[in-house]
């Protein structure tokens, strides 16, 4: 799994993404943004890193981005609910309309579940979530507490 992950942030990089690499592959050109997405949404709740890395570039590339090629790709390779919360999260830094339509095109987990992987994985870091869950994860049906400073930044800009 760490292969295909180095393999996202080398196609991040190269998408002009905040990445920081240890060494560039020259070997490597990214795919059409969209299906770099997709793949991401399959893979982010393994990577806290390459969550920020998608939800930084979300805000600032929404406008280089085809809604429908993207919900056809997270339907075919990518996790829907976890596009609805990197969208539900770079709308409250950005309002666009394609996070409008790509919100409503996506649909929430059926039952609560942590979203990191490692959170799930530690008692202590579960009880802290649960008891102070953000509100954007909790519509997908996800517990996170890790986009606090992303609430606070909007009250600020407000």
């Amino acid at each position: 799994m760490v292969e295909r992950l180095e393999y996202l942030f080398q196609e991040w990089h190269r998408l002009g993404g905040a990445v920081l690499l240890a060494r560039i592959e020259p070997a490597i050109h990214a795919r059409a943004p969209e299906i770099v997405i997709a793949e991401s949404t399959a893979h982010c709740r393994e990577s806290g890193r390459l969550t920020w890395v998608v939800l930084d570039w979300l805000v600032r590339e929404i406008d280089r981005i085809n809604p429908e090629k993207l919900l056809a790709a997270t339907r075919a390779q990518g996790d829907s609910a976890v596009l609805g919360v990197l969208c539900d999260a770079a709308r409250q830094r950005r309002a666009h309309p394609f996070f409008d339509q790509l919100i409503a095109a996506c649909a929430p987990r059926a039952h609560i579940e942590p979203f990191f992987d490692r959170v799930a994985r530690s008692p202590l870091a579960l009880q802290e979530t649960r008891a102070q869950p953000n509100p954007i994860f909790l519509r997908w049906n996800f517990l996170s507490n890790e986009l606090r400073y992303l609430t606070a930044q909007v009250t600020e800009m407000n």
